[in-house]
């Protein structure tokens, strides 16, 4: 056939990828003799050198492992499962046939395959169980064969089972880490673990995140969907806080700045009782400062009162009192085109434009200060930054090209770390 095919002119009609690992029909159209499809290892041969300039679409078969203490998406906190529902139906849309792993209540654009009937916290279980992340993981790895890729959101320390599980498959899989990595000193524990896998492929959700001694293919950004967060040219007399109350999260700051500041605070937070510190947090340093007056508390707000409230405020404060690696408040925020002043740790730096979307402070009172002058700043600009970094479309493309990369490069991946246990 090739002799035959080399003897007319030929232009390519449509690659056809059965699946992601090189499978495929190539239609071809040749003159005087119609069209015809050939496998793409026989094109590979033939057209040894040549390249086209056709980007050809590769219509993947992935697994997602999602989390399991939350519904995806959340019914109110719960940036990881929000960004999760967003990569699924974005990868939907573009045409992938997507499996999600997860509570049973999950509500997306995708097959769900139930791991649990509900979400753990809605169950009652404990932060600390272990068997329902077991239980989860062994049900997406036992079906591995039915994919090009896996998926897996690393988002509690439980979820590193799924590091072993990984190896012992000839599906490449792709690990997000959706927390700060631990190291010597922090956490020694998980970094025992998660240092025993350095060669798998990891994903970052921000620069600040990756370290050394795993190998990181890339970073891609959480996203938001920006149909979910109209852009508010105008706002009121308050400014807001958003997330879990808990000390890292830096409540309490956020209330002592708007104190000091003589300014109103929406505090927009969820109390985890399941959480004995938490709890005891919220009823000792929180509670006795809220007035009702100048320091209000919505809880449990739902996404389009929450996207209203954060809208209309006149910035976020986010004095976050730990190395965050990311912080979806802060992209929610300015989605609405409402700036931020945030502590410069973590992932701040990384998703707030200094003296154009909002100010990196070091402390209450330099908190204070920034909240002075926040009227200095233009929230077209923070809509803007959003939509250029931070979209679903944009981190769906990020994904879709560390999927490429993961396939590809698989057995050099899966070589080097089971060389390392021999």
């Amino acid at each position: 056939m090739i002799a035959i095919i080399s003897k007319f002119s030929f232009k390519i009609l449509s690659i056809r990828l059965l699946n992601c690992r090189f499978e495929a029909l190539v239609v071809f159209d040749i003159s005087s003799i119609g069209s015809i499809s050939l496998p793409l290892s026989i094109l590979l041969h033939y057209s040894h050198g040549m390249h086209e300039e056709k980007k050809y679409n590769c219509f993947m078969r992935i697994g997602i492992a999602g989390t399991l203490w939350l519904n995806t998406p959340p019914t109110n906190y719960g940036g990881t499962e929000s960004v999760i529902a967003n990569l699924v139906n974005g990868l939907t849309k573009k045409g992938h046939d997507v499996s999600f792993f997860g509570p049973a209540t999950a509500k997306l654009n995708a097959k769900i395959i139930p791991t649990i009937p509900l979400p753990l916290r809605d169950m009652h279980i404990p932060w600390e169980n272990t068997s329902y992340t077991l239980h989860h993981f062994t049900q997406i790895f036992n079906r591995a064969k039915d994919f090009d890729l896996i998926h897996v959101h690393l988002n509690k320390a439980q979820d590193y089972v799924a590091l072993p599980f990984s190896v012992y498959t000839n599906t490449p899989t792709l690990f997000t880490t959706h927390f700060r990595l631990p190291d010597k000193k922090y956490h020694l524990d998980r970094y025992t673990v998660l240092s025993a896998y350095p060669h798998l492929p990891y994903s970052s959700i921000s620069k600040s995140q990756q370290v050394s001694w795993i190998h990181f293919i890339g970073n891609i950004y959480n996203a938001v969907n920006l149909s979910k967060y109209p852009f508010s040219a105008t706002t009121q007399e308050y400014f807001v806080w958003l997330g879990k109350i808990m000390p890292i999260k830096g409540t309490k700051e956020a209330i002592l700045a708007a104190k000091k500041a003589k300014v109103t605070l929406y505090i927009l937070g969820v109390i985890d009782k399941g959480i004995p510190q938490h709890l005891q947090y919220f009823e000792e340093e929180i509670a006795p400062l809220i007035d009702n007056q100048q320091i209000l508390l919505y809880q449990s707000v739902g996404l389009p009162q929450k996207a209203q409230l954060l809208g209309k405020a006149k910035a976020l404060l986010n004095p976050i009192q730990w190395e965050e690696p990311f912080g979806l408040v802060m992209i929610e925020a300015q989605a609405t085109g409402t700036p931020v002043i945030a502590y410069k740790r973590g992932a701040s730096p990384e998703v707030v434009q200094e003296g154009k979307t909002g100010f990196l402070v070091e402390n209450v009172e330099e908190m204070v200060a920034a909240m002075g002058k926040i009227d200095t700043l233009r929230r077209q600009d923070c809509r803007a930054f959003v939509e250029e970094h931070f979209t679903t479309e944009k981190m769906v493309e990020g994904y879709l090209e560390a999927y490429k990369t993961v396939i590809q490069n698989w057995p050099e991946y899966y070589k080097r770390q089971t060389s390392i246990h021999g």
